[in-house]
């Protein structure tokens, strides 16, 4: 299986522009440098001097008239909306980089990808303000010489000037539009094949719609989907945020097929979600590649992106799409991710076990035979119960049900795999997720459920992976157990395995009782320090390394002590571990061995290293903040001596309410706390999982509860920092799924009190309405901490330490005039304190670039002296302060 031949380029690290509708092109060395020398020749030149605006919100000011057209001119070639991708596709930085007002940082990833627009109006845009016009037309053509070479582009270009060589007869001093039907008018049926555009917003709508749908069916050739042209459309519209089926559509589809897209339109409205879409064109479009339609995913991908543009652009000319889902980096990092090079080790588990002997089969004359392949399950590690599960179960024979219950990552999707081989049925297994099911609309999981049981019965073996959640969801759990019920008796020879968390077979006979008794029921359980050794020996031989026994043992022990953090845990840990060691021993010479003296004295999951109360006192300002932690801290000290003096001690509350201003160090101290808490040996972990309203509530019915709980077990073990909590109640609807998860959180905050620590964050006015909105939060929560705005001279010393970080020292007189920028500036609950002072790094930094580089010699100092002048020019405006850097 191999890309074609004239997109490997995209499998490179070459520098890469990749217009969709041309292909990707290498691009050729030194010519960004010429092309950018020409134009600064013309903007140079004589006839341009003095003609420039305030206006362009894009270019240093004042801007070149010239410079500003071609600006617009490098948006309009690649096409209206069409898709320019590749590492070197940042054509307006690479070519006009140093007359950006902010050029964004060059970004050489291939999958990088824009969608310019296509509003520049021949035969002048910006060069209409010139009172010759007719200069300004030389000018404008002109600047599409300059851009001479850049191969995806030239064709177009090229159709542009020949436009230009044969103007039409019409007063060249008419306003921009009527210009424009002149000039389009005038244009042959050669250029208005380059150049569709011309066509107007409807034409062009017409002639995009043509390739859309030319593109689909081609595309649905190479992976059929259960969707109609009409629907693939109205499906479109919704996923750019349109609200109605534009009229102009009727232009492009004919009366009867406009009337079905307005009805299909409705009807796909109800319930559509963009980012599920988005999730089923991918795999739509990776289906596709490995099917070796990559040149028809590509063209589905352009069109689609210029029917967004253009719908959203009408009645005026596209423009850069707003709010799209459609999938270009997901495809272009699948395009990578199938068919690019891959590094390639040999697993040194094969030569372990061809090292072991088997038994073998005796031949006619006493030799023996083939070697035969380890029983199943022995790769398996102290998974005892399991293992026996799985012969059990083949040996047996007949129809597979078997449900493997325990903590994660101990080993239980192996176990599916390794029975998938074992059973030797016709197709590969189906994996099905729980999140597939969760939260979903009823109908739309059962249906899924018996279709999928259909599809595999007799010759597929179905895995449904983390089945306990789908039938403990509080909105359908319990329907859908009594349809799984269903399922596998009407479908006996269906082959089932049903993966869950620890006693997640109790959870599911909570919910019903008679799910359980369909399955083979097998437990795993926990490493013991020599599981973790041998889970650490065959990570390091994997990475292509050996360990001394001495080593493993102490590994093992260290793993055995080590609190999970999330997801890593379990077997996932010995991975980690090896991921530290392996590179330091790799670059030693000789055999790669992994001694006792390579392993660290502990293994920091969380990220805590350091000390965690002097990173508190080093913080600027905060006094009182310091203050409180400091007797929190004392208080859980003085509650260890109790405990160890054999004294009784009430397990404290440690949940607690930050109060404050924007940028006042709320997530900082959160951070700092988890870490402290960690070193007090109160919390396994510390670490620090942030999170707003949107982790928490759902977009319908039964999905906030489950994805509550999701986001509290991923802090188990630290401190979960919820910002804004305050919107979680402040809905008037009686039904918002706020107060749901308000609900689910209370509980969880009590059932998990030893090992997790909640911090709530928000304005002091909101946050008392929200701890008001739950009978139970303000018990929840007996700690209360705010959070003053930084004085100015705190704010000064804040942005003096962000410099420094960066690397920057601020000059004489820098410091007094931000300190004349902070006495003007309005104080409020918007004003960004600490994060205020980066923004301003930010600009003046951006402004100290662009002083130094116009120097041809700059000295080192000056390299990295902020000076005043290198702040903004707000002073005579300090209420602006706010609206141009927060």
């Amino acid at each position: 299986m191999r890309l074609p031949e004239h997109l490997e380029l995209l499998l490179t690290d070459e520098p890469v522009l990749d217009v969709y509708a041309y292909g990707p092109w290498r691009v050729p060395d030194g010519l960004f440098e010429q092309v950018s020398a020409r134009i600064d020749a013309l903007a140079a030149d004589p006839r341009a001097a003095g003609l420039t605006t305030d206006e362009h919100k894009l270019l240093t000011l004042p801007a070149p008239l010239v410079l500003a057209e071609t600006f617009g001119i490098l948006a309009y070639l690649p096409g209206g909306g069409a898709i320019k991708a590749g590492s070197w596709s940042q054509l307006p930085e690479r070519l006009l980089g140093r007359h950006l007002v902010n050029p964004a940082q060059l970004n050489s990833r291939m999958t990088r990808w824009d969608a310019p627009g296509g509003r520049w109006r021949p035969p002048v845009d910006w060069l209409i303000e010139v009172a010759d016009r007719e200069l300004a037309i030389d000018l404008a053509r002109d600047a599409l010489v300059a851009l001479e070479g850049i191969a995806p582009l030239d064709e177009r270009r090229a159709a542009l000037l020949r436009l230009y060589a044969d103007p039409p007869d019409c007063d060249v001093n008419l306003p921009k539009l009527e210009l424009r039907e002149h000039w389009s008018a005038r244009a042959d049926d050669e250029t208005i094949a380059l150049l569709p555009e011309l066509l107007g917003p409807v034409g062009y709508l017409e002639w995009v719609v043509q390739g859309l749908l030319a593109a689909f069916e081609h595309l649905n050739a190479a992976a059929p989907v259960e969707e109609s042209v009409t629907t693939h459309l109205a499906r479109l519209l919704l996923q750019g945020s349109m609200e109605h089926v534009p009229a102009e559509m009727v232009v492009a589809l004919g009366e009867d097929r406009y009337g079905a897209l307005r009805e299909r339109f409705a009807a796909e409205r109800r319930g559509f979600k963009a980012a599920r879409w988005q999730e089923h064109t991918q795999a739509w479009l990776a289906r596709a590649l490995v099917e070796g339609a990559a040149d028809a995913c590509r063209a589905w991908l352009d069109m689609a992106m210029r029917f967004v543009a253009t719908v959203q652009g009408l009645p005026g000319d596209p423009w850069f799409p707003r709010t799209e889902w459609i999938p270009v980096r997901q495809f272009q990092t699948d395009l990578r991710r199938i068919f690019g090079p891959r590094r390639r080790v040999v697993n040194a588990l094969g030569d372990t076990l061809r090292q072991v002997p088997r038994a073998t089969p005796a031949t006619a004359d006493g030799a023996s035979g083939e070697p035969q392949a380890p029983p199943i399950g022995a790769r398996l590690v102290e998974q005892p119960e399991i293992v026996a599960a799985l012969r059990e179960t083949v040996a047996a024979g007949g129809t597979v049900r078997l449900l493997l219950a325990g903590p994660d990552s101990t080993g239980k999707r192996d176990a599916a795999q390794e029975l998938g081989r074992a059973l030797s049925l016709g197709r590969d297994p189906l994996w099905l997720t729980g999140n597939l099911f969760v939260g979903q609309r009823l109908s739309d999981a059962v249906a899924r459920l018996h279709a999928d049981a259909r599809d595999s019965v007799g010759d597929r073996l179905m895995i449904i992976d983390g089945l306990d959640a789908v039938i403990t969801d509080p909105g359908n759990g319990e329907v859908f157990a009594a349809e799984l019920n269903r399922v596998l008796a009407i479908h006996p020879d269906l082959h089932l395995v049903a993966l869950c968390g620890a006693a997640g077979d109790e959870r599911i006979r909570e919910v019903d009782p008679a799910l359980p008794q369909q399955f083979r029921i097998a437990h795993s359980r926990p490493f013991t320090a020599e599981g973790h050794a041998e889970l650490f020996r065959r990570a390091v031989e994997a990475a292509g390394g050996r360990v001394t026994r001495q080593a493993a043992g102490a590994a093992g022990e260290l793993l055995a002590l080590t609190p999970p953090v999330q997801t890593l845990r379990n077997a996932r840990l010995a991975r980690h571990l090896a991921d530290q060691v392996m590179p330091r021993v790799l670059t030693r010479d000789g055999e790669p061995v992994v001694r006792k003296q390579d392993l660290p004295l502990t293994l920091d999951t969380g990220q805590t290293i350091g000390n965690p109360l002097a990173d508190l006192t080093a913080l600027t300002g905060l006094d009182t903040v310091k203050k409180e932690i400091a007797l929190l801290v004392a208080g859980t000290q003085a509650a260890r001596l109790r405990r160890d003096a054999g004294l009784k001690v009430a397990p404290p509350t440690r949940h607690m309410v930050f109060t404050g201003n924007p940028g006042t160090g709320k997530t900082m101290v959160a951070r700092l706390l988890g870490r402290i808490y960690k070193r007090l040996g109160v919390l396994s972990s510390g670490h620090l999982v942030e999170a707003s309203r949107a982790h928490l509530v759902g977009e319908y019915i039964g999905q906030t509860a489950p994805r509550t709980r999701r986001l509290v077990e991923r802090a188990l073990g630290g401190v979960l920092f919820i910002d804004e909590a305050y919107t979680l109640s402040q809905s008037a609807l009686k039904g918002d799924y706020g107060y749901e998860a308000i609900a689910e959180l209370v509980k969880l905050m009590e059932d998990h009190r030893e090992d997790l620590v909640v911090v709530v964050a928000g304005y002091e006015r909101e946050m008392k309405e929200f701890l008001a909105a739950n009978p139970g939060l303000d018990s929840r929560f007996p700690k209360q901490i705010h959070f003053d705005d930084y004085t100015d001279p705190e704010l000064i010393q804040v942005f003096e330490y962000l410099a420094d970080d960066s690397g920057f020292a601020l000059a004489d007189g820098t410091r007094d005039r931000l300190g004349r920028m902070l006495r003007g500036t309005p104080r409020g609950s918007s004003f960004g304190n600490g994060r205020l002072m980066r923004n301003l790094l930010d600009v003046a930094t951006a402004r100290q670039s662009e002083r130094i580089a116009s120097h041809p010699s700059p000295s080192r100092r000056s390299l990295v002296t902020l000076l005043p002048e290198d702040l903004p020019p707000v002073l005579d405006k300090p209420e602006e302060l706010l609206g141009h850097y927060l």
